[in-house]
């Protein structure tokens, strides 16, 4: 009997919060009709917004959708509307743990908690109001006429083993320069507190480079033998017959980082029903094949390999291991520490060589 009623009481909670859902949603879907479209900014080329987009067209066909493609401009320009009372982003999706913290310190937040949280690890959420609309998974790549078969990287080791015979032909992010790259570097130094010295052999045979598009296209080319940390947007391009023949990838077996692409409803927001309308798709499981169709790699825990053309986080953990995922967290301590940490990298990477 007491089984039986404690199933009542689940069911009937489960019927409450379908209810609750519900009536969110339709409130969401009357206001947003009385609204003036939704202004995204993110760091997306616009096909990666294409299959979301759809999506969200034939749900909600009235809401006229404006994605940007900025950059870290994005920033500047949000708080310069904002503080003159200009039409600005309704949701911003991008990385950049050291522009989030920003954003959140300065209170442009807004902690809206959609209904589909409860179906979202912890860490995808780092800062309050803050969700996680993809991951990057950080990666290796190599030129396969460059590097012979029998010394094709698997691993950060593996790169720090071969630098000395490429001295000059090695690339990665300019830390320095990229923050970003100084975030990245950061996640791997707490990960591997006693491995710095690798990160020296390779700074010794390195030219570090500002993007990671300039790091994958140099090593296209055949300029650059091998390239460290690269973004798993690369997948794709990289995994493309004609190009998988020249240059060969890899997930590093002794930690591949994931990079959190942050998704957040802003304070100065217009279009704030809009706005959390896009954000339930694109956090849902429907919203991040979507995202996938194009090579953002999805994170829920309901989606497979099988679901998406290229790679899930499910997969990567599955080839890896979940030892070694590292999440790319929203450490205050690197605020704390940056210039120290950024000296410490540039010792290994711009010492006389």
């Amino acid at each position: 009997m007491g089984r039986f009623t404690g199933w009542v009481a689940a069911a009937a909670l489960l019927v409450a919060g379908t209810n609750a859902f519900a009536d969110e949603q339709a409130e969401l879907v009357e206001t947003s009709k009385a609204e003036a479209g939704l202004l995204i900014y993110s760091n997306l080329e616009p096909e990666f917004w294409t299959a979301a987009l759809k999506k969200f067209n034939a749900q909600y066909p009235w809401i006229k959708v404006e994605t940007t493609n900025m950059g870290g401009d994005l920033w500047e320009k949000y708080y310069a509307e904002s503080s003159t009372s200009t039409r600005t982003a309704d949701l911003i999706l991008t990385a950049g743990v050291d522009r989030w913290l920003e954003f959140a310190e300065k209170g442009e937040i807004v902690d809206y908690v959609s209904p589909e949280a409860s179906s979202l690890p912890d860490w995808s959420r780092p800062l309050p109001g803050l969700y996680t609309a993809s991951v990057d998974p950080i990666i290796i790549a190599y030129n396969k006429f460059v590097v012979t078969e029998d010394k094709w990287p698997k691993s950060v080791a593996d790169i720090a083993a071969l630098a000395p015979d490429y001295k000059g032909k090695v690339s990665t992010y300019d830390a320095a320069a990229n923050p970003f790259g100084l975030s990245l570097f950061w996640t791997w130094d707490q990960n591997h507190p006693e491995g710095w010295s690798q990160m020296e052999a390779i700074g010794a045979a390195s030219r570090p480079e500002r993007s990671a598009g300039t790091i994958r296209d140099k090593v296209i080319s055949g300029e650059y033998a091998l390239g460290m940390f690269l973004s798993g947007v690369n997948i794709p391009r990289l995994s493309a017959p004609e190009m998988s023949s020249i240059v060969g990838w890899a997930f590093p077996e002794d930690g591949t980082m994931l990079s959190m692409r942050g998704l957040a409803l802003t304070k100065a927001a217009s279009s704030p029903a809009s706005a959390k309308l896009m954000m339930n798709l694109l956090l849902s499981r429907d919203g991040q094949i979507a995202l996938a169709e194009n090579g953002l790699t999805p994170y829920r825990d309901d989606i497979s390999k099988e679901d998406v053309p290229y790679y899930s986080l499910t997969a990567i953990r599955e080839q890896v291991g979940e030892e070694n995922i590292f999440i790319v967290e929203y450490d205050p301590e690197l605020m704390t520490n940056r210039e120290a940490f950024s000296q410490k990298w540039s010792a290994a990477f711009f010492a006389k060589k």
